[in-house]
């Protein structure tokens, strides 16, 4: 499966609009596997491309859409809800010893050395929100509007440590500025 999870998470990062959480891209790692291994079972020869050629690829963009799926629900379903869970999103991170604070329905994180540049003109934060619609997101912390990076992952309580963790790595600059894809 380690094959299989680079190829789905290559993927998420290349041609998607979205960036998945370690749950959702495991879970579409293990899809990818089982459709590798049955296709190898059929006699398709894997030599040379398991599984990275472009067949893999676009199975890979099949199998992280059917994970997307599964846990775009529950998510909160009004403000006061989305406001409650932007403070369990505050508890978490104070637990993870980063001091933020929830204002209104964004939850900003301290700038690291190694974050981007993410402002036209100045160095802004990035901040966790909450779409009613869709789920967590990502937007700068600024008194414009902002450009918008769906996480892709569970919107509630069970799923916020997986979120942050792909946050605070989002914050480090590891996937470059996320805004500029």
């Amino acid at each position: 499966m380690p094959i299989a999870r680079n190829v789905v998470e290559r993927v998420d990062r290349r041609y998607r609009s979205s960036l998945c959480t370690a749950p959702v891209l495991d879970d579409a790692a293990s899809l990818l596997d089982a459709w590798c291994a049955t296709a190898a079972e059929r006699g398709s020869d894997m030599s040379g491309g398991y599984p990275g050629g472009k067949w893999a690829e676009r199975l890979a963009v099949v199998v992280l859409e059917m994970a997307s799926r599964t846990v775009r629900e529950p998510r909160p379903c009004t403000q006061e809800e989305a406001t409650a869970l932007l403070d369990v999103v505050v508890t978490r991170l104070a637990e993870r010893g980063v001091r933020t604070s929830r204002d209104v329905l964004y939850v900003s994180l301290p700038r690291t050395s190694t974050t981007p540049d993410w402002g036209v003109f100045e160095k802004c934060r990035l901040a966790i929100t909450i779409d009613i619609e869709r789920g967590w997101e990502l937007v700068i912390d600024q008194p414009t509007t902002s450009p918008v990076v769906d996480l892709v992952g569970r919107c509630d309580t069970s799923g916020v440590d997986a979120m942050l963790d792909l946050a605070l790595t989002v914050n480090t600059g590891a996937y470059g500025n996320i805004f500029r894809r």
